[in-house]
């Protein structure tokens, strides 16, 4: 079982108030998504993952791999400058989830909050950017391309 409203690109962005480092998750239609780490230094984490929700509020990944790496200067997203390093998934996260309204100091007016049960990337709480997405969203994609 899949929850339509956890489609779409999750920020940290608007939790982020003083650090020096951002995290994102993302949840494609088809089961596939990732979540990414990345620090205002340069470095950045990209996790593959299979999702899915095994009861109601519950959400389990399941990684297929994990990458590593430098981050280009982009304009509109983060992307890989270079790839340093790739290791198998297989580790498996199962948390729980809610979705609201929320408000931070940092946005402008309400905003719908993912808040897991659990740390994904160093955080709990993510703001929803936008919900289309697509797979050439994925920071390694013109790297890595999905399989």
């Amino acid at each position: 079982m899949r929850d339509e409203t956890l489609l779409g690109l999750w920020d940290s962005g608007p939790y982020d108030y003083g650090v020096m480092e951002t995290s994102w998750m993302a949840f494609l239609p088809d089961g596939r998504g990732w979540s990414a780490w990345a620090t205002f230094g340069g470095e950045m984490d990209v996790g593959r993952f299979r999702w899915h929700c095994p009861e109601p509020a519950v959400l389990r990944l399941r990684y297929e791999c994990h990458l590593a790496g430098d981050w280009a200067n982009s304009d509109d997203d983060f992307r890989f400058d270079a790839i340093t390093s790739r290791r198998p998934g297989g580790d498996v996260v199962t948390t729980t989830y809610a979705i609201g309204a929320d408000e931070t100091l940092i946005s402008e007016g309400p905003i719908t909050a993912l808040h897991l049960g659990d740390h994904v990337n160093f955080c709990t709480t993510y703001g929803l950017r936008r919900r289309e997405l697509k797979i050439e969203d994925d920071p390694a994609h013109d790297l890595v391309p999905w399989h």
